[in-house]
């Protein structure tokens, strides 16, 4: 059976569109990982992959991604080929026997205060400041700071409107500074009160919407030029957020709610968090800790 991969990547992409629950950054990613599968089939000269070659990629991807981005590239091309299966009659799926690689618990990366504040501090630029300050302030995910619009943000309560996965919608507090500095990056833009505007809160440097892309470069360029130690995107500043909430005390499920996780289990990851706290607040406290 020969089979236009291209072509039927373009109904699988409307398929996608529909999907409920894949945010734009999922939606992208699948679209690129199967190219990135297709693009294989090619350099194999091959039609519908074989046992041996689902091994073969299998071991190039697990030789240069990590396991949660090997998962996510084996559950777009398994998506592909169910819909090959179910509109195009292929006998079977080449990578349906093929099992997702066990997650190591990794633990979440995240900035020190001094860290953060010499991030933001180091910023010039106020659309880039006013990125970062939204970010910290919120811990939303950079796609849902893509996909915000100028009137999302309510100067005057100090919310958000956040429309995450699943086109799931939640309101966030945001605080003074950064509103501050989004007062000052659409005053530029000549937008004093953005509620009744609905253009993108970001712009790029040619007048369009700032892509996800965009932000990471900005995010990349500032934490170079404040010469921070450590590596920093959207989800470190988004790990950052929370850890700072943690450890000020908030509780898991207010942090939750801000997040946008469907399950309080994903937050829990941050409670490793407040070990060193809580072992400092035992050795002051406990009564066996302070005989020793």
């Amino acid at each position: 059976m020969d089979l236009d991969y291209e072509a039927l990547l373009d109904r699988y992409a409307l398929v996608l569109l529909d999907s409920k629950g894949l945010s734009r950054e999922t939606y992208r990613a699948y679209l690129g990982d199967i190219k990135d599968l297709i693009a294989f089939i090619r350099e194999k000269d091959s039609g519908i992959p074989d046992r041996r070659m689902v091994r073969s990629y299998m071991l190039r991807l697990a030789s240069t991604y990590s396991r949660s981005s090997v998962n996510r590239k084996l559950s777009a091309v398994r998506g592909f080929f169910d819909f090959i299966v179910r509109q195009h009659g292929l006998p079977v799926n080449p990578f349906g026997h093929v099992r997702s690689l066990k997650h190591r618990q990794s633990l979440p990366k995240f900035l020190s205060h001094d860290e953060v504040f010499d991030l933001i501090d180091a910023v010039t630029d106020p659309r880039d400041r006013a990125i970062l300050e939204l970010l910290y302030s919120t811990g939303i995910r950079v796609g849902e700071a893509e996909a915000m619009q100028c009137c999302d943000v309510d100067l005057h309560r100090g919310f958000i409107l956040v429309t995450g996965k699943g086109s799931k919608q939640r309101q966030v507090p945001i605080g003074r500074r950064a509103l501050d500095a989004i007062r000052s990056y659409l005053g530029n833009r000549g937008i004093d009160d953005p509620i009744y505007c609905t253009e993108p809160l970001f712009l790029g440097r040619r007048g369009g919407p700032l892509g996800s892309r965009g932000m990471r470069r900005v995010i990349c360029q500032w934490s170079l030029h404040a010469a921070l130690a450590k590596r920093v995107s959207p989800h470190v500043i988004r790990h950052t957020f929370a850890s700072h909430l943690l450890d000020a005390g908030a509780d898991l499920r207010s942090i939750q709610e801000m997040l946008g996780h469907a399950s309080l289990s994903t937050t829990q990851r941050y409670t490793h968090l407040n070990v060193d706290k809580l072992m400092d607040v035992y050795d002051k406290a406990h009564p066996r800790a302070k005989e020793g």
